[in-house]
């Protein structure tokens, strides 16, 4: 949230003289709060919600599981040791 202030005050600042100086300012803003990590935070946010909110029962049955990133580990073995 500090990013989103901070871009809001400079994106006005540098605008000023614009007639569009609030539109720029809140471009800014939601740019350094998404270059921040502002918008991963506030959507696990969202999401922990939604899963609380939830209707328990469903939930009892199955473990709710979510892949966000996958990674692929290649070794290649010669046959030596050396």
């Amino acid at each position: 949230m500090a990013a989103a202030a901070a871009g809001l005050m400079w994106g006005y600042l540098r605008h000023r003289g614009d007639s569009r100086a609030a539109w720029f300012a809140i471009i800014q803003a939601a740019e350094w709060f998404v270059i921040n990590g502002g918008a991963t935070i506030a959507l696990r946010a969202m999401r922990d919600g939604l899963e609380r909110v939830g209707r328990p029962e469903d939930l009892d049955d199955f473990m709710v599981e979510r892949i966000t990133r996958t990674r692929q580990v290649v070794s290649e073995r010669t046959g030596t040791d050396g």
